[in-house]
């Protein structure tokens, strides 16, 4: 969980309802899948992908879906109703010295951003050498049936490596990519298998293609070619990737400015006091979205998850995120304090209207429901947020730095 302010609109959902309620603002973007991004935030603690969903594994403590919500309590005010003077100092931000960092644009770093994206590809003009990094797909066959583990698609193969057994590498030799042969093998005597161990076996091995990389100071126009780039001369792919490179620095440069124009602020600014109600209200939230997770992928309650992952109460856990819970809400404070210094308000409208649009092509969610599981203070800030930075960005100047 990092300190960083989030900015970009159109967050996939999972890092919406979970991440950037901890004050991770730099989540990816829709193009991440859900199911992936939502596995990966609940499996952190080791527990491996579990079928618990579908085989009946079931919870037998309280969900945390079904406790009364911070926000429902008679005494809950929200961000937008409190006295925030009482809460935040702001400094003297319009007239800031701020920098931020934008990559070198250099004949070194130009060099390196070609050999990593442009001079690799794949050979298929050619027989497969000794040497050569193969990708195949292949089926291992004993008596004409195939055993667990001798099947594989998209393998990497260097050969000569000697990492399948004797014959298997050296068959490949001479075979062109596209091709399909069959080798026929034996396994080891003293392989580690014993049910294999000097045993026939065929494997019917399909070579796909044969990695190619050069780099740039050793690449010839035919290497150009060879590798399929639309470039007739290594000039003009620098002269491309050049002004990739810059592209690349000034979009990094625009999204640093942002985060170092917050954090300054922050840093600068003092926070006099944070409501415990709205940081109990942040930890509430992450909760409701790590259990709707937890019940998705694994048919547990986020109790249970945490007791048999990690060996944790939700007592254990919620002492472990709080202080980036208030990290987060000072965050909070800060928005709120600087939109309304720059008169900048959001209104119920707007705020569902963004909602609308974030969960455009995702199943499963409503307006009401995506905002309950976000928490409506959460996302309120995230839309507020979003008019500040457009405003903040035009009116403090900020410096690039390389370094």
């Amino acid at each position: 969980m990092k300190g960083y302010f989030k900015m970009k609109s159109g967050a996939a959902i999972v890092c919406l309802a979970g991440a950037m309620m901890l004050g991770a603002y730099a989540c990816g973007n829709k193009e991440v899948p859900e199911d992936e991004a939502s596995t990966q935030a609940v499996s952190e603690a080791g527990v491996e992908s579990s079928d618990a969903a579908e085989t009946g594994v079931q919870s037998t403590s309280p969900s945390i879906l079904d406790a009364q919500r911070v926000s429902e309590r008679e005494d809950y005010v929200g961000l937008q109703d409190l006295d925030i003077d009482t809460y935040v100092t702001l400094n003297d931000y319009k007239n800031m010295k701020v920098t931020a960092y934008k990559p070198a644009i250099d004949d070194e770093s130009i060099e390196a951003y070609i050999n990593s994206n442009y001079l690799t590809g794949s050979i298929t003009d050619r027989a497969v050498e000794n040497g050569d990094v193969v990708n195949i797909d292949y089926e291992g066959k004993e008596d004409g049936v195939a055993f667990e583990g001798g099947t594989a698609s998209g393998a990497e193969l260097e050969i000569g490596s000697g990492s399948f057994i004797a014959g298997f590498e050296e068959g490949l030799i001479g075979v062109m990519p596209g091709e399909t042969t069959e080798l026929n093998l034996s396994f080891p005597e003293d392989y580690r298998s014993t049910e294999h161990a000097g045993k026939a076996v065929v494997f019917t091995v399909t070579v796909n293609s044969i990695a190619y990389s050069v780099e740039y100071a050793d690449a010839t126009d035919e290497d150009l070619k060879r590798l399929g780039l639309p470039y007739n001369s290594k000039e003009e792919l620098w002269e491309a990737a050049k002004a990739e490179v810059e592209k690349n620095a000034e979009e990094t440069f625009e999204a640093n400015k942002t985060s170092a124009i917050l954090n300054q602020c922050l840093s600068e600014s003092t926070i006099h006091e944070i409501p415990e109600y709205l940081v109990d209200e942040e930890i509430q939230n992450y909760e409701i979205y790590m259990e709707s997770m937890c019940q998705m992928y694994y048919g547990m309650n986020l109790e249970d998850y945490l007791s048999q992952s990690q060996g944790i109460t939700i007592a254990d856990f919620e002492a472990d995120i709080r202080p980036d819970c208030e990290k987060t809400v000072q965050q909070y404070l800060l928005v709120e304090a600087l939109a309304r210094a720059e008169k900048i308000e959001v209104t119920d409208e707007l705020i569902r209207e963004q909602a609308e649009e974030d969960i455009a092509g995702y199943e499963g969610y409503t307006v009401d429901s995506y905002l309950e599981e976000v928490g409506y203070t959460t996302y309120r800030i995230f839309v507020l947020q979003e008019l500040l930075v457009d405003r903040l960005v035009e009116i403090i100047t900020v410096e690039p730095v390389s370094e």
